[in-house]
Parts: structure tokens; C-alpha cells; sequence
């Protein structure tokens, strides 16, 4: 699979998951809520989820991390679509971000043509579309020869 495509079809559950982590991250930092518990609560039933809790509050500085991550790979992707791709690649990129399954192809198609794309014209803008997107986003390695790296 073509990198861009897989990153605009990752690209909602991308942004989706940021939020919930920083609303996560939001949640545990709030006093009222962040209280560590002991696992000496009467009952045996719920250590488990105590002790994860707590292992929420101790690994509280990694979801920075984890925002970070997201968001760079976020805004990278959206910076590319938006500088290199012309009005009507854009319209088809979103489109294909919206319908991201393997099963929403007949979606896809149908707000496609609801956006006056026939069929062919639509995937022919999507692949000229992920083309040139996977020219900045696709990181190729750096091949080496007898020691010495090539361009």
C-alpha cells in the first residue's frame, strides 16, 4: 500500500486519537479526579483496575509524547495536502479520508458522484493525488554502497 494511502486512511482515526488522549491526559490532571487508590479497598474484584489506574497517573508525562506524535504526523499530512494538491485532489483526498474501510467503497463512490466525480475520473484524481503525495511522505532509505551513502 501506497504510504500517503495509508495515512489518509489513518488520518481521522489519527485525530480521533489525539483528542482522547489529551482529554485523557486532561482527566488524570485534574485534582479532583486524579486520586491514586490503595489496593487495600475491601474487595478483591477491582485490583486490577486500581492498579492500572495508578499506572495511568505514574506514566503521565508520556502522553505528551504520544500528542506530540500524532500531531506532527497530522500536521504534516495536512500541510501536504493543502500546499501540493489542487482544489478538486483535495475534495477526493477528503473524500477518501471520510470512507476510510475497505467495505465504504460504494460510500465513497456515491459522494463522490454527489460531488459530480464519475467513478473513473475519481480514483484516477485519487491515485494521480496519492502520487504526489507520497513524493514528500513516503521516506525512502538511504541506500549505501562500498561505504559510501548515494543520493
Amino acid at each position: 500500500m501506497q504510504e500517503s494511502k495509508y495515512q489518509v486512511l489513518n488520518w481521522k482515526f489519527w485525530k480521533a486519537m489525539k483528542l482522547t488522549l489529551i482529554q485523557t491526559k486532561r482527566e488524570l490532571l485534574d485534582d479532583r479526579k486524579a486520586i491514586s487508590y490503595s489496593l487495600e479497598m475491601p474487595g478483591t474484584g477491582h485490583n486490577s483496575v486500581i492498579q492500572r489506574y495508578n499506572k495511568l497517573l505514574d506514566d503521565i508525562k508520556v502522553y505528551d509524547d504520544h500528542i506530540h506524535y500524532y500531531d506532527v504526523v497530522i500536521r504534516r499530512l495536512e500541510s501536504c495536502i493543502a500546499s501540493l494538491l489542487s482544489q478538486e485532489q483535495r475534495k477526493v483526498i477528503i473524500i477518501y479520508a471520510n470512507h476510510p474501510n475497505k467495505g465504504d467503497g460504494i460510500k465513497r463512490e456515491q459522494e463522490a458522484l454527489e460531488n459530480g466525480f464519475s467513478r473513473s475520473k475519481f480514483y484516477e484524481i485519487a491515485n494521480e493525488s496519492f502520487n504526489i503525495l507520497d513524493e514528500v511522505l513516503d521516506i525512502k532509505p538511504i541506500e549505501k554502497k562500498s561505504g559510501l551513502i548515494l543520493d
